[in-house]
């Protein structure tokens, strides 16, 4: 199984950054709303290890769902931009830059595709 990490940067009462990396090589940055204690919708996830499995619904086509999230479901790995764009799910994107005066994560269609290109059905992902 491909093992993956995030390495997060926070930023207090504005967004989580990261790096998603494999085997030491970066695959893409992303963005989460900041850590507010895992309250459902307005907080990142804990850090820890989790299993990604491919998931598909008519709003997110092919990405990954994180499994066993403390007290969270349907924590997915998807394409946005801005911190509206989640519930407490991580978007992907080539770069961080703003978008109309807010913190954003960008290229993240592109992203989103290559990681398609490298990454299975199934992974691991460790978020520290």
């Amino acid at each position: 199984m491909q093992k993956l990490t995030l390495k997060r940067k926070y930023r207090e009462g504005e967004a989580t950054l990261g790096i998603i990396t494999m085997k030491s090589k970066e695959l893409c940055r992303t963005l989460e709303r900041p850590w507010l204690d895992n309250q459902s919708n307005v907080s990142c996830i804990p850090e820890g290890k989790y299993i990604a499995k491919k998931y598909s619904s008519a709003k997110y086509p092919d990405v990954w769902e994180l499994k066993n999230v403390k007290d969270r479901t349907y924590i997915l790995i998807h394409a946005g931009n801005l911190v509206k764009h989640t519930e407490g799910c991580i978007l992907v994107g080539m770069d961080w830059g703003f978008l109309n005066d807010e913190l954003a994560v960008l290229s993240s269609r592109k992203a989103l595709y290559s990681l398609r290109m490298t990454l299975g059905d199934e992974f691991e992902i460790e978020i520290s």
